[in-house]
């Protein structure tokens, strides 16, 4: 096997995990209690926030069906994905479509669980992020992993919708588990 395969494949791996325990950490995201909005949290950033929640919702229902085009139609034409490791970044739709392939064969439809401890987000006018710190669990048949999951999203405003511009997330090794608290 060529060094290039060889990278290709445990790159493939690494992230695979990674991205479906991302995907576990979206809906406990939209359903945890958001932080305020700095400077008094106005209408505009109450609705913005909802809207926020309405989006993760939307990408983890995409995600959990293996909806290549519903996840891509969530994310800025020029967004990018950063994983944990060096090389691991995606841009654009071509990129985030294949990783979502990719990610989809590490966990089945419908069996993941995550449990949020800790989580913050703000909106500042067009743009907005939520980050949260996670405890995923994912099963592949009848195999069952878990560990923590550190994450990002960073959220646009193009007109009247939020979209996602930027996602990170990290963890120590895809399958170690999370410590318990």
């Amino acid at each position: 096997m060529s060094e290039q395969t060889t990278n290709s494949s445990r790159r493939q791996l690494m992230i695979g995990g990674a991205i479906g325990a991302l995907a576990a950490a979206v809906p406990a995201l939209a359903q945890s209690k958001q932080s305020p909005p700095a400077k008094g949290g106005g209408k505009e950033s109450k609705g913005s926030i909802e809207a926020l929640k309405k989006l993760h919702d939307s990408y983890f229902k995409a995600f959990a069906a293996h909806d290549v085009n519903g996840i891509l139609a969530l994310f800025t034409p020029n967004a990018i994905i950063l994983g944990t490791g060096p090389g691991e970044i995606w841009g654009g739709p071509e990129e985030i479509g294949e990783a979502h392939r990719n990610f989809f064969q590490a966990f089945d439809p419908g069996k993941q669980e995550s449990e949020v401890l800790f989580r913050s987000g703000n909106v500042a006018g067009g743009m907005a992020w939520v980050t949260s710190v996670s405890k995923i669990r994912f099963t592949k048949k009848d195999g069952v992993t878990e560990f923590g999951l550190n994450s990002l999203v960073v959220f646009e405003r193009t007109g009247a919708q939020w979209l996602i511009r930027a996602m990170h997330f990290s963890n120590l090794t895809a399958g170690q588990a999370a410590a318990k608290s």
